[in-house]
């Protein structure tokens, strides 16, 4: 490092060590059945708001909707939810054709979210409309394409010459190249020829090829006046014999073609160039047409159309013009257009276009035959067509556009020729409205809007829908899907899930199991009671450390029922806890209220949520009961207990009683976990374990690689953790004795023996004395005497 003269600053870390940052005490876990959702997804939450949004509403049977409700009105804030299905739940799903002449599927569609199908009957409602939305439209000029490629010999004073034929005159404009339009005159490239051209005149636009070679198209003011160019130019830039003039066609075999407009053509999309059915007349327009007299065209085999001329469709009707005829067609027709051809000749071409598009004229069922007075009699007319493409080039400076030479280009007419990308709208509808637009999408897949990565995106996909791509072996183009509205079907929720479902797959990472990568230190499954859940559930617990389970004792389980459904859970050293009985709510489900307007749910949500809020309040190491653990939203409990029926239920059964009482609402009246050793007895005391220990977890992970000396455990002891542990000590949680007398940390040679250091093993001791609650008051009173005497008087 250089040090100049002056003042010179150098950031530095410093000499401070790490802190350990507190864990989170209070994201919970909710297992649950749902209205929809894909199963086995940890999805994170943090409002019923999100709920809805991933996981729709209120759903018969099931309490998952009811137990989050319950957790963020109760103080929760953030929380991660899993949904489990039965067996034979689907998705709703369609297939959606192709738009091949011999259609086949090339869109599966299916009720999802973010990419993940999402099963259930909730799919039935959906419906997707495609909707054809080409990201570029253009129309074809008159062109030519030189047949050698860069570099080119051009002389200094060298001309070209571009004759642009419009309604039959001739518009001539000259190009001179000069020694300083170019770095070598002598070899010359493609992009200063170009830039040349396009300098000097503007009846025409010259554009570079991919390859190098020269394109030159007409420019045209009225696109419906269609024109002819033709090119005389020093022999090296190519343009000779049949490359230097546009006789109106796309030749065969042709791999570039300059456009109106390239915006919205990109390398990758799918082009479809479509042919408009036309006739053209063989002879010019008379200077007369009859009064009265018209024509019927018929488009598509329709049931036609007839145009009849009057006299007052002309300024002079003795000497009438194409542009009039076309005026006067164009005012009358609707399935059809005229337009006006190079050398002034009547076009009429179909609205529609591609394989299909015919048109055919006859003289009209009444009133006069003008086909002869407009040149069409002995026309032949000529049925669209289409070729599908897929760009290998595309440039809006040079409104140039390319493509590979494999299929061959078949030779079409360049003025009735209509050019479109092939992208389409995705409307996803729910009961008929419209909840989300996608698009223009395609079906190229490396495009940068292709469908399946547009509408399966994880973060801005659709919240209703999943894609697939089912590649539609009909080519590029044609496998876009046809459009129309397609209903979603087939949807179904399946069984009730088994217990199986609940407890998971670890290597599926399924049920329980898909909280693997979740931080999260509460966990319920309110859906179900059955006690081999609950102990999975627990178990589950136990091996991350970190978590504890909330449960419930069934529904219509009297006090007795209780602790003999809580003795199967009980033991030593439990991660979990068990409330009851149950709590009664308002229904707020629209659709069940009127006949329900109260409802009986399992509390487990409601405690989740007072352990978050007093947590948040107070500490993790205060007990989540008591008057402070009043259930907000709670109206009313399964049934009363007295203090000994409570005290009997907490310390014979370890069930936490949820209780009525007067001037304190309805409460947590107690912090017992399952577990039977005194020293896990309470809830905050589980709580604070997990707490530090995930803390301690977190904070030293700067510590491996480190040198493994007394240094480092000085600094661990000393300056990391001891400052960790003062700070909760100074909170409350190891109740108010001195600090030394509550908590211990140990990190020395003593306990870090050579051997460990030589095995690169690093231990740490952390033991503390967790504040316990008070858990029963005991107030004596009795009399004493007053000290008074008695004497006579």
């Amino acid at each position: 490092m250089t040090i100049n003269l002056g003042v010179t600053v150098v950031e530095v870390d410093g000499k401070s060590s790490p802190t350990i940052t507190s864990a989170p005490t209070s994201i919970a876990g909710l297992l649950i059945r749902s209205q929809r959702g894909a199963p086995d997804r940890a999805i994170r939450i943090r409002g019923f708001a999100d709920f809805v949004a991933n996981f729709g509403g209120y759903t018969p049977d099931a309490f998952g909707a009811y137990a989050v409700r319950g957790f963020f009105d109760n103080g929760g804030s953030d929380a991660y939810v899993v949904r489990v299905v039965g067996a034979g739940a689907v998705p709703a799903t369609t297939d959606v054709n192709d738009r091949a002449g011999t259609p086949v599927p090339t869109l599966r569609l299916r009720a999802g979210a973010r990419g993940a199908a999402d099963p259930g009957a909730w799919g039935n409602a959906l419906s997707v409309a495609i909707e054809a939305h080409p990201l570029g439209v253009a129309s074809v000029p008159a062109q030519a394409v030189g047949a050698t490629a860069e570099p080119f010999t051009v002389t200094d004073g060298a001309t070209a010459q571009f004759t642009v034929t419009i309604r039959g005159a001739d518009q001539v404009s000259t190009v001179t190249f000069h020694t300083g339009d170019f770095a070598t005159i002598g070899a010359a490239s493609a992009q200063e020829v170009a830039a040349a051209i396009n300098r000097q005149t503007t009846a025409v636009r010259a554009a570079v090829t991919p390859d190098g070679h020269i394109a030159v198209a007409a420019v045209s003011t009225d696109p419906r006046v269609w024109s002819r160019l033709a090119i005389t130019a020093p022999a090296s830039l190519g343009f000779t014999g049949a490359n230097a003039n546009s006789d109106g066609s796309l030749a065969a075999g042709r791999t570039v073609a300059a456009l109106s407009s390239a915006s919205g053509f990109r390398v990758g999309s799918a082009v479809r160039f479509a042919v408009r059915g036309h006739v053209i007349s063989t002879a010019a327009v008379a200077a007369t047409v009859a009064d009265g007299a018209g024509i019927l065209v018929t488009t598509n085999g329709g049931p036609g159309e007839t145009v009849v001329f009057h006299t007052g469709d002309f300024a002079s009707p003795a000497a009438i013009t194409v542009a009039e005829v076309v005026a006067a067609i164009n005012r009358q027709a609707t399935a059809f257009s005229a337009e006006i051809t190079h050398n002034n000749r009547l076009a009429l071409l179909a609205n529609s276009d591609g394989t299909g598009s015919t048109i055919a004229v006859a003289a009209p069922a009444a009133g006069g035959d003008a086909r002869t007075a407009l040149g069409l009699t002995g026309a032949t007319p000529v049925a669209g067509s289409q070729a599908f493409r897929e760009l290998s080039a595309a440039s809006e400076t040079y409104r140039l556009i390319g493509w590979g030479a494999s299929p061959a280009f078949p030779a079409m007419p360049a003025p009735a020729v209509r050019i479109s990308t092939v992208e389409f709208d995705l409307v996803v509808r729910r009961d008929g409205i419209e909840v989300e637009r996608f698009g223009p999408v395609s079906m190229v897949d490396g495009h940068d809007s292709y469908v399946e990565a547009v509408v399966n995106d994880p973060q801005r996909g659709s919240a209703y829908l999943v894609v697939t791509d089912l590649d539609s072996a009909s080519g590029v183009g044609l496998d876009a899907p046809a459009t129309g509205i397609y209903p979603l079907t087939g949807g179904s929720d399946g069984a009730d899930p088994a217990d199986t479902a609940f407890l998971g797959d670890p290597s599926l990472r399924t049920g329980l199991e898909a909280f693997n990568g979740a931080a999260i230190q509460l966990l319920a499954c309110p859906e179900t009671t059955s006690v081999g859940v609950a102990a999975g559930a627990i178990a589950y617990c136990e091996r991350r450390g970190d978590a504890m389970f909330v449960g419930t004792v069934p529904y219509n389980f009297d006090r007795e029922g209780a602790k003999a459904y809580a003795a199967a859970l009980r033991g030593r050293k439990v991660f979990g806890a068990l409330y009851g009985p149950w709590i009664q709510v308002v229904n707020p489900d629209v659709a069940t209220a009127a006949a329900q307007p109260l409802v009986w749910i399992p509390p487990v949500g409601q405690v989740l949520g007072t352990y978050a809020r007093i947590a948040d309040a107070r500490g993790v190491w205060k007990a989540p009961a008591g008057d402070e653990a009043r259930l907000g939203d709670a109206l009313g409990v399964e049934y009363d207990m007295t203090d000994a029926d409570h005290t009997d239920l907490v310390r014979n059964g370890g069930v936490n009683g949820i209780r009525a009482l007067p001037g304190a609402g309805i409460i947590v009246d107690a912090s017992r976990t399952l577990s039977t050793d005194p020293r896990w007895l309470f809830v905050n005391v589980r709580r604070l374990f997990n707490f530090i220990k995930s803390s301690l977890r977190d904070g030293l992970t700067w510590v491996a690689q480190e040198p493994h000396d007394e240094a480092l455990r000085r600094m661990v002891r000393f300056n990391v953790v001891t400052p960790f542990l003062l700070g909760l000590w100074r909170q409350g949680a190891f109740g108010s004795d001195p600090a030394e007398q509550v908590f211990t940390v140990k990190c020395d040679a003593e306990n870090n023996s050579p051997p460990d250091v030589s095995n690169g093993l690093f231990t740490l001791e952390v033991y503390f004395y967790p504040a316990k609650p008070a858990e029963a008051i005991l107030i004596v009173v009795g009399q004493q005497d007053s000290g008074a005497t008695a004497a006579d008087r």
